[in-house]
């Protein structure tokens, strides 16, 4: 290719990855959709014979494991006869002794990897093994879409074995574990909260498997059978895949402390309503003080030794091998024996003389908890750096499904390289760059392989949207009141910064007070800045407004509401075209470089108005590309609501009280609307306010006035109790259509006119109402259809 065509390709890679919907969120990292590492243009390259040894390899060692958790959750016989030591059980804090007392499935673990590391003789080892939920397939499927499209030619002309059979498999497996045996189960995966690492990986996941995305929220289990709660009512579950932790699965059994689960799915497996893979305490054969035991667990069973061995592990609570590792500590690398984290291991040889010892005396006290693991060698792999070709440590996690009948294993799987040894380490989340694993073919490859159904079964058409779960119709909701408070703040903000720098508002001093105390009333600053005197000190003015943006952030200011605003994004992010989805991570980033910092009003305004632009790009794309259903409804009705309370807030903190020359306040009141070039259109350059209450309060054509959004929020209302609870009339209906009459039946005139003590009254109380009213068919909407506590809460098959 040449080095021009192979740096373009690369940063055509980077730009995808950039866009992709499997990037990582990281917990409260506001707007950060950095990957804790990149993808590389240049794959990693098996040819097929090796790859056939290798699959082999880990085929057999999946079985074994299936086998070792079998014994240790049934008759355990590996520790009646001494091949394991019990304290592998009994001494482990993540074993729950409820894990015994669950029915047996036919395949306890459906969907294993294992950790795999290459010597420079070309030896693969094993370097850990994941049986709970591991994670990285979806960045393995990803990391293929994207080197498949860069490098589509060479795709093709390499025959590199394609990754869709894998996924079919699976899926094929998922619904033969369904309980009612139909030929359409409902498959869901159940993830932690949108905080985790793999959160995205798993939303990523769903949409490419069709399935649907929950969390422990998301579920209620009633009579030993677990629903999800959607707008509909609760949907029954038949099949859920754990991407969560064995003991958060049932706070009611395990952990209690937990909500990443559901209470009361414990006695749903165990009554059989549910399947749930992997099993519940497919923890323990992970851990990584099974691994110097695997070899004899072989032998035990099959009288065969490992063909992949394990890298040599020393598990501290014998004897022997603790000696061993004391005498060599400054050449092992120590581990926690039972549990597998992101932490780093201990490395002795790195530790000041004092932790040296505080180690050696935790390993002498207690060392049922401790392994010991030589550092790992690496082969290396061509990485495209710095202009050029170079070799990198490389390291590949496999990825296998278990079957009734077989075991499939994925033609490749997540590479990951680094330039040093040290950074490769045992996570997943470490290492410099991913690489996409092609395992090339000596036979054609069948291209037509694909995910779409092929039975002759038809699908019910369907447009409705009551499976909606819940928590997404909140997500929905909340996001849409956020992107509309987040705008309506800017809006505020660079209106009057442009006030303080323009000197046709200088003899006007009434003005900025009365937009101040409409910015205080939205909570971005203090209401104590409102006041005539301190606004006629711009330097002091113009410290405060720099700093409520990038200082410490206001509870309900702008940094809070982007902020919350990238956290529903993130929640929703399976419901979210990736375009839009981009637009709030930018906003985010692009805030937040700018923390820190005191630029000039200039300078900020001109934020404001890239933050504006943005937003309203975000509302132009999710009302082209979301469908009328349910999600879009929920959406939009948290933009009409918080919309509406902004518009009333605004009046009532600008207008009630009316000054001497309104004029220019009447100006910025209707620029801050977006609404100044339709009252020109209408009325030129003459300001009343009975026009200008009109426009903003009464007319029902102008998307911004309270009219529009009280009709809208009352149509919107209408859709959902239709799809939702067919057609039922709800307290949050009255409400809403209570305000929408109040409205309509105001009198512009009526609400201009300012009594002897210069307050315009009408308006007054007509703002108070709506400001009250509008929250609480918030709340109406929160006990209709978000909460699903009562046991005879809709239940649909």
């Amino acid at each position: 290719m040449g080095v021009a065509e192979i740096t373009s390709r690369n940063d055509e890679v980077r730009k995808l990855v950039r866009a992709s919907s499997a990037n990582h969120q990281l917990p409260r990292d506001i707007g950060d959709y950095a990957r804790p590492w990149q993808l590389s243009l240049v794959p990693m390259v098996l040819g097929e014979a090796e790859w056939m040894r290798l699959s082999a390899g880990l085929a057999q060692r999946v079985r074994l494991l299936e086998e070792v958790l079998d014994d240790l959750l049934g008759d355990q016989r590996l520790l009646r006869e001494g091949v394991l030591p019990p304290e592998l059980l009994y001494a482990n804090p993540y074993y729950y002794r409820v894990y015994r007392d669950l029915p047996s499935p036919k395949v306890r673990l459906s969907l294993t990897a294992t950790d795999l590391a290459r010597d420079g003789s070309g030896q693969w080892c094993v370097t850990g093994d994941r049986t709970r939920a591991p994670s990285g397939l979806g960045f393995a499927l990803e990391n293929r879409v994207i080197t498949g499209q860069v490098l589509s030619r060479m795709f093709r002309d390499n025959r590199v074995t394609r990754l869709a059979g894998f996924f079919i498999e699976f899926q094929k497996h998922l619904n033969s574990l369904s309980t009612t045996g139909g030929q359409n189960p409902r498959v869901a995966i159940l993830t932690s909260d949108d905080s985790s690492y793999r959160y995205l990986e798993d939303a990523y996941l769903s949409r490419y498997l069709g399935y649907t995305l929950v969390q422990g929220r998301d579920l209620a289990v009633r009579k030993n059978q677990v629903y999800l709660k959607t707008l509909g009512g609760l949907s029954k579950l038949d099949i859920l895949q754990r991407n969560i932790t064995d003991y958060h699965a049932d706070p009611l059994e395990l952990k209690r402390s937990s909500d990443q689960g559901a209470i009361g799915l414990i006695g749903a497996i165990r009554t059989g309503q549910v399947a749930v893979t992997n099993c519940i305490g497919s923890v323990l054969a992970q851990m990584p003080a099974l691994l110097p035991f695997l070899s004899s667990a072989s032998k035990f069973f099959h009288n065969e030794d490992l063909a992949l061995p394990s890298i040599p592990t020393y598990w501290c609570g014998d004897p022997h091998h603790l000696k061993h590792v004391l005498s060599n500590l400054d050449n092992l690398l120590i581990r926690d024996a039972f549990h597998i984290s992101g932490r780093a291991h201990v490395d002795p040889s790195r530790l000041s003389k004092a932790e040296y010892e505080q180690l050696c005396d935790r390993l002498k006290s207690d060392p049922v908890k401790y392994v010991a693991q030589p550092r790992a060698t690496y082969s290396t792999t061509p990485v495209w750096s710095g202009q050029k070709l170079v070799p990198w440590n490389v390291t590949l996690r496999s990825f296998h499904l278990q079957t009734k009948t077989d075991i499939h294993v994925l033609p490749g799987g997540l590479s990951r390289v680094s330039p040093d040894d040290q950074s490769l380490g045992y996570s997943p989340l470490e290492g410099r760059l991913g690489q996409d694993c092609w395992i090339l073919s000596d036979a054609t490859i069948d291209s037509v392989v694909t995910l779409l159904p092929t039975n002759n079964d038809s699908l019910e058409i369907r447009r409705t949207g009551a499976e909606l779960p819940s928590r997404i119709a909140e997500n929905l909701f909340w996001l849409g009141r956020h992107v509309e408070r987040t705008e309506t703040i800017a809006r505020m903000l660079r209106l009057i910064m442009e006030r303080m720098t323009s000197q046709a508002y200088s003899d006007e001093p009434s003005v900025l007070p009365r937009l101040t105390a409409s910015l205080a009333a939205m909570g971005q600053i203090d209401a104590d800045h409102a006041i005539e005197e301190f606004c006629g000190v711009h330097s002091n003015l113009e410290s405060v407004l720099v700093e409520s943006i990038y200082g410490k952030p206001q509870p309900f200011g702008l940094m809070a509401c982007i902020q919350n605003m990238v956290d529903n994004a993130i929640a929703t992010r399976d419901r979210l075209s990736i375009d839009a989805y981009m637009i709030i991570s930018r906003i985010g980033q692009n805030l937040t470089k700018s923390s820190g910092f005191e630029p000039e009003l200039t300078l900020v305004s001109k934020q404001m108005t890239r933050l504006i632009t943005d937003l309203l790009a975000f509302a132009g794309l999710t009302s082209e590309t979301l469908t009328r259903t349910l999600s879009w409804s929920f959406l939009q009705l948290g933009r009409r609501i918080e919309r509406g309370c902004q518009t009333a807030e605004m009046l009532a903190s600008t207008l009630t009280h009316p000054i001497q020359r309104e004029t220019r306040l009447m100006e910025s009141v209707l620029q801050a609307a977006d609404s100044l070039m339709t009252y020109r259109s209408r009325y030129a350059l003459q300001l009343e306010p009975a026009p200008l209450l009109d426009l903003l309060v009464t007319d029902y054509t102008n998307p911004r006035s309270l009219a529009f959004q009280c009709n809208e929020i009352v149509e919107l209302l209408n859709h959902i109790s239709q799809e939702a609870d067919g057609g039922i009339h709800g307290s949050d209906q009255e409400t809403a259509k209570f305000l929408q009459e109040l409205i309509s039946e105001s009198d512009p005139r009526h609400l201009a006119r300012a009594n002897e003590a210069r307050c315009r009254s009408q308006l007054l109380k007509l703002l108070e109402t709506v400001v009250h009213q509008l929250p609480s068919i918030s709340d109406q909407i929160s006990s209709r259809y978000l909460i699903h506590s009562n046991i005879e809460t809709r239940i649909s098959n």
